[in-house]
């Protein structure tokens, strides 16, 4: 028996001894980090652990000395700490240190210290409130400095000397009311990311826009031709239309493709299958005209002739009726093809001599155009006529099939270079025409433009007249971004 309480008391000894030199390390150690803030611990949201007191204090000021980053809209401006008589309270600022230290001390927090290191769980954070004082008089007085130096009011259209325009643009005036408790709270932050502030600015939308100076503009820079314009303009948002001989009918030519998978899909009681879906993609994409007569042949039971005359009648059902093929692609150069009589082809005061195998006019395509951009949306009047024939689906498949065409740039070459364009060109005799759906966030804008010349049109004469007039269509509605 007593042999057995010598044994354990030669096990207990040493374990004694283990607790004791591991409770005197972890003192010696918790005493060594009182001599720099403990770990969680931060002043206004700053992290301080491991710095000295005054490491911290020191740190904080300067975090107070860095500059605020002002965003008005695009613009930037700097407020400085003095410009608003911004000082950091170091009296108040040190004695809540302190207090806050003072209570991390004694021989609760080395418990506490002893816990978290055998645990290993992280310790509890310590906030620090540092004290900053500034003035709301000149507070007020720099966003007064910002209004006067940013406010504008609307500015509408103006022409210039050159037949060009200074585009429109809206008036902005800063808010103040609701921008002085963002910059309050930037001003009251330490941390560098929180040190900037977008203001809040009200927009005013620009005057009334005179559609006289757009086409002034055009006309200016195009200058006088011995043939024929054809331009139809239309934000879709704003509902302010162009009208420039758009009701003169033209050839028609590749734009009539449209119609033709329009027609397409509204006989689909289910998606193309891949054969139909790679005819559909080389008509609207490329200048294929053998692709676009074999969906003739198929909207026609076979007979191209057949399909030409169902996509005539989809025009005329929906309203269209100036614009018509009377044949398949190719087939006016082996037959004498007469023309369907039109409203748009009856007129004698002008004439782009239009093909007597498909016809429209800058209005109609226009139209279309807008057509499928509401349709897409599941609106428009292509829905209204054909609300289960015609799906918002097919209709968006069309125009992202016309934002993929191998097309050159035409009105949309001068157009900035991100803008996100659906377009479509065609060439005829004499003829080149484009049509554009530009899509945008201040609203969609359809540009048909139609030119004619006697005998030949030559691409050196007539891409520079397109870049031209689509240019000066987005900046009249977007302005120069």
């Amino acid at each position: 028996m007593q042999e057995t309480r010598h044994n354990i008391g030669c096990l207990l000894l040493p374990l004694l001894a283990l607790l004791i030199l591991s409770g005197a390390w972890l003192y010696v150690n918790w005493k060594s980090s009182q001599s720099v803030l403990p770990p969680g611990l931060t002043i206004n949201n700053i992290p301080m652990g491991g710095m000295t007191r005054e490491q911290a204090l020191a740190a904080i000021a300067e975090a107070y000395t860095t500059p605020i980053t002002i965003y008005y809209g695009s613009e930037v401006a700097l407020l400085l700490p003095e410009m608003v008589e911004l000082t950091l309270d170091d009296a108040v600022t040190s004695q809540n240190l302190d207090a806050v230290l003072q209570d991390s001390a004694g021989w609760r927090n080395f418990l506490d210290y002893t816990f978290d290191q055998l645990l290993r769980r992280e310790p509890e954070p310590l906030q620090v409130t540092a004290v900053v004082l500034y003035s709301r008089e000149r507070v007020d007085a720099f966003m007064t400095r910002i209004s006067q130096r940013y406010d504008h009011a609307p500015q509408k259209p103006v022409a210039l000397t050159s037949g060009d325009f200074r585009p429109a643009s809206a008036g902005t005036s800063l808010d103040m009311d609701a921008s002085r408790p963002l910059l309050v709270q930037a001003i009251l932050s330490a941390a560098p990311e929180k040190r900037q502030v977008q203001l809040v600015v009200k927009t005013e939308p620009p005057p009334e826009i005179p559609m006289e100076l757009l086409r002034n503009a055009i006309t200016a820079k195009v200058g006088d031709s011995a043939g024929v314009m054809g331009i139809f303009v239309k934000h879709l948002t704003l509902g302010k239309e162009l009208c420039f001989n758009c009701k003169v009918a033209f050839s028609g030519a590749s734009l009539l493709k449209i119609g033709v998978v329009l027609e397409l899909y509204r006989r689909l009681d289910a998606p193309p299958d891949v054969q139909t879906a790679a005819l559909i993609s080389a008509t609207l994409t490329a200048n294929d005209h053998a692709a676009a007569n074999q969906l003739l042949a198929q909207i026609g039971a076979g007979n191209p002739l057949n399909g030409a005359m169902q996509v005539t009648a989809l025009f005329n059902s929906l309203g269209l009726g100036d614009t018509f093929m009377a044949v398949p692609y190719d087939y006016s150069d082996v037959a004498v093809v007469t023309p369907i009589p039109t409203t748009a082809n009856r007129r004698t005061d002008v004439f782009a001599d239009p093909d007597p195998a498909m016809q429209t006019t800058p209005l109609e395509m226009g139209l279309l155009l807008e057509g499928l951009s509401q349709c897409a949306s599941a609106g428009g009047f292509l829905r209204i006529v054909y609300p289960e024939q015609i799906t918002p689906t097919e209709c968006q498949a069309i125009l992202m099939s016309l934002e993929g065409a191998h097309t050159p740039a035409l009105l949309n070459a001068a157009m900035p270079a991100e803008a996100r364009v659906a377009h479509r060109h065609g060439w005829g005799k004499g003829t080149h025409a484009e049509l554009n759906l530009v899509y945008h966030p201040e609203g969609n804008l359809v540009v048909v433009v139609f030119l004619y010349q006697p005998q030949w049109l030559v691409w050196e004469e007539s891409a520079p007249t397109f870049a031209q007039i689509g240019s000066l269509a987005y900046r009249f509605f977007y302005g120069d971004e």
